[in-house]
């Protein structure tokens, strides 16, 4: 049986999500993306906003035409049922892939050279089409990986006309938000609430904190970051939140799934705006007012969060402390 307003290939969510980016990807159908996206679809990523089909359609044509052999694997797809014939899907995409084309991170390689990005893309969809979508991923990641000093990176992007890091942090949250969205029980989702009020509501340490995670926590995040257990998370906050003050946190959307046979899971999209007050990773301290907007998800195991995912664009950051 199909989910209403869907075409009846279509058996769930999941199914929808997974199929039409496989088929827009791997199998190179992007005239599909004029069936599965809405005339008036806006794209909002950390860097960069558009409206459309055409949009769409021109960066899928530019990622490819520089990782020719990227694959698309659904990590995960947590999904909200927004109303009836509505539903929010936050996915988890993992794409191996080499760049070997021009594009957005420099010319051509002489040889290959292979890299593993990680992506969220949270999209609202109905009636067979996607009709609001935030994207993130982990551009800063990729650059590490070529060999690129992210700076370089953020400024290579400024130079070719990418100045949305001139805009006020409060306007890109702005165009982060939409309308606040919740599903499932959010009660479950305690521990990641409180965990992120302290780390990044409040920036506050790995002694706040640590109450809120298993002993074991994997955690992967932005800037192709993996460790295990608190010290390293607790290194990787401190390289990228030490130089802010005066931290206004807010969530933007809250899944919350619960099905049997799996751990808790919750989706998350997230945004902090801040004074870059000292030095960081990011450069000397300005005074600037930043935002970082990201989508995390998380697995709970006893009421601790066993596993994250944490991404903001880093090069966001870079390119805003630049333009201001």
């Amino acid at each position: 049986m199909g989910m209403k307003g869907f075409s009846d290939e279509f058996e769930s969510p999941e199914h929808y999500i997974i199929d039409i980016t496989y088929k827009i990807w791997e199998q190179r159908g992007l005239q599909l993306i004029r069936d599965w996206y809405s005339d008036d679809c806006p794209v909002k990523t950390p860097m960069s906003y558009s409206v459309g089909v055409e949009p769409v359609i021109s960066g899928t044509q530019a990622t490819l035409d520089e990782f020719q052999d990227r694959h698309l694997l659904a990590d995960d797809v947590i999904v909200g049922e927004w109303d009836e014939g509505t539903f929010y899907s936050s996915h988890r995409v993992r794409s191996p892939a080499h760049k070997s084309g021009a594009g957005l991170f420099g010319p051509a390689p002489k040889s290959p050279q292979p890299v593993t990005m990680l992506t969220f893309a949270d999209c609202i969809c109905k009636a067979n089409q996607i009709v609001d979508e935030y994207l993130v991923r982990d551009n800063c990641g990729i650059a590490i990986q070529l060999g690129i000093f992210p700076a370089e990176q953020a400024k290579r992007m400024i130079d070719n006309g990418n100045r949305d890091g001139a805009m006020a942090a409060e306007d890109l949250v702005s165009r982060w938000s939409g309308e606040y969205f919740e599903c499932g029980e959010a009660a479950l989702a305690a521990p990641v609430l409180a965990a992120y009020e302290k780390r990044f509501g409040a920036l506050e340490g790995l002694a706040s904190w640590q109450e809120h995670y298993d002993r074991a926590v994997r955690f992967e995040a932005s800037g192709h970051h993996l460790s295990y257990g608190f010290e390293r998370m607790a290194q990787w906050d401190a390289a990228r939140l030490q130089g802010l003050s005066d931290p206004k946190f807010k969530v933007h959307h809250l899944i919350v799934k619960h099905t049997a046979g799996r751990p808790i899971r919750v989706a998350m999209r997230w945004s902090l705006t801040a004074t870059h007050a000292q030095a960081s990773m990011f450069g000397e301290g300005s005074g600037a007012r930043v935002a970082l907007l990201g989508v995390s998800h998380f697995e709970l195991r006893d009421g601790k969060i066993l596993n994250e995912w944490c991404i903001f664009d880093e090069l966001s950051l870079y390119a805003q402390l630049m333009l201001k």
